[in-house]
């Protein structure tokens, strides 16, 4: 199962690191300008103590904890020992000291510094400040205590610093939660009505386009409807009169024989009429709006089949095409408009594109299967839809509106594509998922 990412998580994390790592770093800052801050303050005082104190050789003085001396040998050994070699710039503080990590605090320090008298003189100023002698003065404290009192005060700081941008992500989550779930409920009814103080200018405008956005959708959807009826309504007309017209004939042509040309001709005229005459059927019905309070009926799926077949027989003609019709009788409680439709669209798909082959109607229970095959070569017996890849022997518009209908009322339907070979499956049963 695949794990979204939140928008929420993401930002909280985002903002959490973000903050700990400035937090960190300006700590950091803090900690060495304080250091060097400390060091520049020691380096002064050094230096004033230089120049105002009378030292001889092999003489060294303590002055306020500082020893100053007026030759290297004659400063403490133990500053000789961690110093290699004397200082040679005068006025820099040189500072050596003992620490185990970068995050505890020095064991020991060692401080000297080479300065001069006004008269020339030169002096050497040392300090040193040992572990043993902080934890000695009354009232010192382990250093590792005041490190736990650090991280503990850093943790309840982030831990603050967390809880105050849970609140303030609550206060803006809260309106954004509440225009999901005014988007989600919105239909054809609650759409036209003005959308909800959301809080933010934001938000509120969001909102409005949102609504703005479905309206013209709803509104685009509508004039479809009403075309595709009228389109519908207004075919159904001409397309009587050419079918009439073309019985006619038919009947004429039984007194007055017509020549071969012109019965193919005829025969042509007849099989668009009926062609052009499920196709509006099809579509008048899609572009009603009470199909779903239309009650099902019991539909008798073989006898259907076998119906379906003989009247579109003629798209068979002149081709070398053998039909097997496998079924038994049962009948299902489905809308028997849609019904039709359906078993209609998928046979004649399967009678036209399929010139030199056999065509498989195998029905059990509400379950119907039909496989065309053709076992020719030639590629112009197939449709090549572009639009639509998992089709290779033909996919024509009844076959894209026999799916809408399908959807619609949640009837499985499977369509498995080979090469030469084409099978479609239908279940007029339950309703189950459309795959």
């Amino acid at each position: 199962m695949k794990i979204r990412p939140s928008l929420k998580l993401y930002f909280f994390i985002s903002v959490v690191l973000l903050g700990s790592v400035m937090a960190i770093g300006f700590s950091l800052l803090s900690v060495n300008y304080f250091i060097n801050g400390l060091d520049k303050g020691l380096n002064s005082v050094m230096i004033d103590i230089a120049k105002t104190t009378q030292v001889e050789d092999g003489h060294p003085v303590n002055v306020i904890g500082f020893n100053v001396a007026k030759r290297w040998q004659d400063t403490p050994a133990v500053i000789q020992q961690r110093f290699v070699s004397p200082p040679q710039d005068a006025n820099q503080l040189q500072k050596i000291k003992d620490q185990s990590s970068i995050f505890s605090i020095p064991e020991n320090l060692y401080f000297v510094v080479l300065a001069y008298t006004d008269e020339g003189e030169k002096r050497f100023v040392s300090k040193n400040i040992l572990e043993k002698n902080r934890l000695e003065h009354p009232g010192a404290k382990a250093p590792k205590n005041r490190l736990y009192w650090a991280l503990f005060t850093a943790l309840a700081a982030i831990i603050i610093f967390s809880f105050v941008l849970v609140m303030i992500m609550q206060k803006i989550a809260k309106p954004i939660e509440s225009l999901k779930n005014w988007a989600k409920s919105l239909n054809q009814d609650s759409v036209q009505h003005s959308p909800p103080d959301f809080s933010y200018n934001e938000l509120n405008v969001l909102a409005s386009l949102v609504q703005s956005s479905l309206i013209s959708a709803h509104q685009s959807l509508e004039r479809e409807q009403r075309f595709l009826s009228y389109a519908s309504h207004e075919l159904r007309t001409p397309i009587s009169v050419i079918r009439s017209n073309v019985d006619l004939l038919t009947r004429l042509s039984e007194k007055s024989p017509l020549s071969d040309k012109q019965q193919l001709t005829l025969q042509r005229i007849q099989r668009a009429g009926l062609t052009m005459s499920d196709l509006t059927e099809t579509l008048l019905w899609l572009s009603r709006d009470d199909e779903h309070d239309m009650a099902p009926e019991p539909v008798n799926l073989h006898a259907k089949i076998n119906l379906l077949c003989d009247e579109l027989d003629y798209l068979l003609n002149d081709k070398s095409v053998e039909v097997q019709i496998e079924g038994e009788p049962c009948r299902v409680n489905v809308r028997a408009t849609a019904c039709h439709i359906v078993l209609s669209n998928l046979i004649r798909n399967a009678y036209q594109h399929t010139s030199y082959g056999e065509v498989k109607i195998k029905q059990i229970g509400s379950r119907i299967t039909i496989i065309n095959s053709n076992h020719n070569n030639d590629t112009t017996s197939s449709i090549d839809d572009a639009s639509n890849k998992k089709v290779a022997t033909g996919y024509g518009l009844g076959l894209q509106l026999s799916e809408k209908i399908i959807k619609r009322h949640g009837w499985f339907y499977e369509i498995t594509d080979e090469q030469g070979r084409y099978q479609v499956t239908v279940d007029f049963g339950d309703n189950k998922s459309v795959s």
